[in-house]
């Protein structure tokens, strides 16, 4: 089944740009795994791996057994809406809009990140 949604853009953008993400990156030093939704259904999986420069991002689980330092789930247009600055994080994960299980700080530090590939991916 095909579904019609934005994520999977903007993570491609951020593992093509992570080179130029480097300050920022080194801040997160963790694993970060999102399941996205649509319509309350699981779409997919993409896991931003921080650990070990220059970092990775990728569909599907982390590789090697390794764990996500932080879980985060949500809606694809949630994502997108985080990404681009729309909605606050706290507000999302306070309204229930976005779940997360782990180190919940990590996702503060992304927030750099996530901004800079939303303005490249002009969405």
């Amino acid at each position: 089944m095909t579904y019609d949604i934005l994520s999977p853009v903007l993570f491609e953008t951020i593992k093509e740009e992570l080179p130029s993400y480097g300050a920022d990156l080194k801040k997160i030093n963790g694993i970060v795994l999102y399941e996205i939704l649509k319509d309350g259904k699981p779409v997919g999986k993409w896991t931003m791996d921080f650990k070990t420069p220059p970092g990775d991002v990728y569909e599907g689980e982390p590789r090697n057994g390794a764990k996500p330092s932080v879980s985060v789930t949500m809606e694809d247009s949630v994502f997108v809406e985080l990404a681009a600055g729309e909605l606050d994080p706290v507000k999302a994960f306070m309204s229930g809009k976005a779940k997360a299980k782990g180190n919940i700080m990590m996702l503060q530090k992304l927030s750099n990140v996530l901004k800079k590939a939303n303005a490249q991916a002009k969405l």
